[in-house]
């Protein structure tokens, strides 16, 4: 039995990058100078595959990377999600999980890099595939999620909060969108103004809550009853449904990221991990930038 990957439709509708929108300029110079970084500070061998490279950020960067030091990069990104590449230059593999990935012709990877990806697979399977694949003397850097970063802190938060979010939807919106088509907005039954009621009372109480604002229920709501005011039946409809199934779209890659991230452990259970299956000189530290906090920890070892 296969599950259907809840990152496909994320990278389907042309997403560049996971934890940055494209308000996140500083966070993304941020994560970019952190890879032109371990490419400096590492005698990097070829090829490079990035693994769980999803639309190609951090193949974008390494390219980048090699034409600001005129150098020569290959570098080959893979995932096991379906994908959009925003950058049809980039060679991206999608529908190749890292568990079971091989060069042609049983070639060897020089440097297997990683941005929030390894931890999304099977790690056991995989690291041990990885292994396998390197060459000697190759090695593997990832910045993965940690516990104490604000990633996984905010989206811990978040997926703690959609059931609120999911049940004012169904027993507030619903029955005042129904309403409002029924009656209009000024002949509204006792039991619709008490949902208009109980609505305003949840939006204020938690207005000033991250998880909250994350979610634009205001503005998501607010389109879908003004339109229901309207009469306009298909768009309010078609509003509340998009906005519910990309709530439960976003909550399975909030369970996908925890779960990645409680497999990681702890910095020192990261460490055994990668120990357990060959990997030698395994170092594990906290990788967090002055302005946004923790964001991760990196992990660099070698064979």
């Amino acid at each position: 039995m296969t599950t259907k990957n809840p990152w496909n439709s994320y990278w389907q509708k042309g997403a560049k990058a996971s934890f940055l929108d494209d308000k996140a300029r500083l966070q993304a110079y941020q994560m970019r100078k952190f890879w032109f970084e371990r490419m400096d500070e590492n005698d990097v061998k070829q090829p490079i595959v990035d693994i769980g490279t999803g639309n190609g950020i951090v193949a974008q960067w390494l390219t980048e990377y090699a034409q600001e030091k005129s150098r020569k990069l290959d570098v080959l990104g893979i995932d096991s999600a379906k994908l959009k590449p925003f950058n049809e230059a980039l060679k991206l593999h999608a529908e190749t999980p890292y568990e079971t990935f091989k060069l042609p012709s049983n070639k060897k990877v020089g440097t297997f890099v990683s941005h929030f990806g390894l931890e999304y697979g099977d790690m056991e399977a995989g690291l041990k595939n990885l292994h396998l694949q390197l060459k000697r003397g190759g090695s593997v850097i990832a910045l993965a999620h940690s516990t104490d970063s604000n990633i996984y802190k905010n989206s811990k938060a978040l997926f703690e909060f959609i059931p609120s979010v999911l049940k004012q939807l169904k027993k507030s919106v619903t029955p005042l969108q129904e309403a409002l088509l029924k009656h209009g907005p000024n002949n509204l039954p006792k039991s619709a103004l008490q949902d208009q009621h109980n609505l305003n009372q949840f939006a204020r109480k938690y207005e000033r809550y991250g998880a909250f604002q994350a979610m634009n229920f205001v503005p998501a709501t607010k389109h879908a009853l003004e339109a229901a005011a309207q009469g306009k039946t298909d768009e309010s409809e078609k509003v509340l449904s998009g906005y519910i199934n990309a709530i439960n779209e976003h909550k399975a890659r909030l369970v996908s990221l925890l779960k990645a991230t409680e497999q990681l452990g702890d910095m020192e259970q990261t460490k055994v991990l990668f120990e357990s299956v060959g990997f030698k000189n395994v170092t594990v530290q906290t990788v967090a930038f002055p302005e946004t906090g923790v964001v991760g920890s990196c992990v660099q070892c070698g064979k």
